[in-house]
């Protein structure tokens, strides 16, 4: 390690960042790919950005970035009604060269020190629960878990995940069995329930972002602990600001009475898989939510996020995304009960991990459900 060294983010590093993370994730496979563009507005136009928040390790011998940890996000959250500054990590990575020389540690350790400057009171990031990184790095710099992700897919557009997929075209009759027939019964159920005689909805893509918002924030605010409201400045980088057209958002808004009782949105992005050949288009939602005060009981609630997650579905197939994913906390149970009851696939997902850096303080057993917002979990906004 005699030619590496330290340094934080500066100008001119996007295109090797970019490269590195590329590099970096599809080692295990496949997954998503940044541009210098899409890198840039990540992390260098989020809110609040200073470059200490990008660590880097160079090879000084080579002038070659080969490591690097974001520190993506400084904000308050509310956990166990504690007002917490959380910095939260994301994109640990090294180049598969330079791999078992202490490079992650070290960058981890100078990005924790950044946050202690910073006075955060918590880090926070998700890992492959069985990974290596979880093992041998953020277990031994003191982060612990406390929650573990559910990962739910569906495909609500056959003809174009067989178009990603073509091998897969012999499964097109399960795939359309599992997509559209829950559905199907489910809004034949609805049709007979009161309740949803003045419910309404809308499909919108790439407008009405204010409107939004602001019901997401009076909507999850009391129901999920770890939420921090978006403002308006978060939001333009977040959902309008975006570097391309598929990160444009669609929202789906759910009403009775003329009033915001839910929603949901989503994007979309490519899987990529190089050494296979594979590119797949996906929907990736951010979050799906309903006020639960105005259901009677958990049988209405169970319709209505059903009712929600059928729209939401609609507006996946509009996009052309052959599957959708979404993660959710394992305490979110109403949510998971109903989609499985259309049918989406269920997996164990990634562990939260916390790390507490304030002397003293000291977080219980979750009671509601995390929020675990995409910029932590898939590191997208």
């Amino acid at each position: 390690m005699g030619s590496i060294v330290f340094r934080h983010y500066q100008d001119g590093d996007d295109n090797q960042l970019a490269d590195l993370y590329n590099r970096s994730f599809q080692t295990n496979g496949a997954g998503l790919v940044r541009t210098p563009k899409n890198w840039n507005w990540r992390y260098v136009q989020s809110p609040n950005f200073e470059p200490e928040m990008i660590q880097i390790a160079e090879d000084i011998e080579k002038n070659k970035i080969v490591g690097s940890v974001h520190v993506s996000l400084v904000e308050r959250v509310i956990i166990d009604d504690q007002i917490l500054l959380n910095g939260e990590i994301n994109d640990v990575v090294c180049h598969p060269e330079y791999m078992r020389q202490g490079i992650a540690k070290g960058l981890l350790k100078n990005a924790i020190k950044y946050m202690t400057k910073k006075k955060c009171d918590i880090s926070m990031l998700t890992a492959d629960y069985s990974g290596f990184p979880r093992k041998k790095l953020y277990l031994r710099e003191g982060y612990k878990d406390y929650d573990r992700e559910k990962m739910f897919i569906q495909f609500p557009n056959v003809l174009n995940l067989i178009h990603d997929f073509y091998g897969f075209a012999f499964l097109a009759p399960a795939f359309l069995i599992i997509s559209y027939i829950p559905r199907l019964l489910y809004r034949l159920i609805i049709k007979s329930q009161p309740f949803f005689d003045d419910v309404s909805y809308e499909i919108v893509r790439n407008k009405r972002h204010f409107k939004y918002m602001s019901a997401l924030n009076r909507i999850i605010s009391p129901q999920y602990i770890g939420f921090h409201p978006y403002t308006r400045k978060k939001y333009m980088w977040a959902r309008i600001n975006v570097p391309s057209k598929r990160y444009e958002p669609t929202y789906i808004i759910m009403k009775k009475n003329n009033e915001i009782i839910g929603g949901a949105a989503f994007n979309t992005a490519n899987i990529y898989g190089f050494n296979y050949g594979l590119k797949f288009k996906v929907g990736i939602i951010h979050e799906i939510f309903l006020d639960k005060k105005k259901f009677a009981d958990e049988r209405n609630l169970h319709y209505g996020y059903t009712y929600l997650l059928d729209k939401l579905l609609k507006g996946a197939t509009r996009r052309f995304a052959g599957g959708v994913i979404v993660f959710a906390s394992s305490l979110d149970k109403s949510l998971h009960r109903a989609l499985k009851a259309v049918k989406f696939l269920s997996f164990k997902g990634a562990s939260v991990m916390i790390k507490i850096l304030k002397k003293d303080l000291k977080i219980k057993n979750l009671t509601k459900p995390l929020y675990i917002p995409t910029h932590v979990s898939l590191s997208i906004p």
